[in-house]
């Protein structure tokens, strides 16, 4: 999702995924449908029983042009904030220098 989430990136999500009407545009973590891994992707398309998915970095992003459309059912929940890592270091910093 670079270059707006980077690696080592803490994402906070909200798992209320059935009471959320889904919008494109919206970044949700997601099961891979073929791996058994977990992905942060953004909405790119829905229709009544599955969603596109793409990355924001498209020539590097395991998204829905290369595995297709998910179902629905596959949303573990939406991302509603982050603390960038360089956020997370100036904080271990900032507490580091206080002991």
């Amino acid at each position: 999702m670079e270059p707006l989430l980077k690696n080592g990136d803490i994402v906070f999500y909200t798992d209320i995924v059935k009471k959320r009407k889904l919008s494109i545009g919206d970044i949700v973590i997601l099961n891979h449908p073929i791996k058994n891994i977990q992905l942060i992707k953004r909405i790119s398309s829905i229709d009544e029983h599955s969603i596109g998915v793409s990355g924001d970095n498209q020539d590097f992003s395991d998204d829905s042009n290369a595995f297709g459309l998910i179902n629905k059912d596959e949303i573990i929940g939406f991302v509603t904030s982050r603390l960038s890592n360089k956020s997370i270091n100036r904080i271990k910093k900032f507490f580091m220098l206080r002991r």
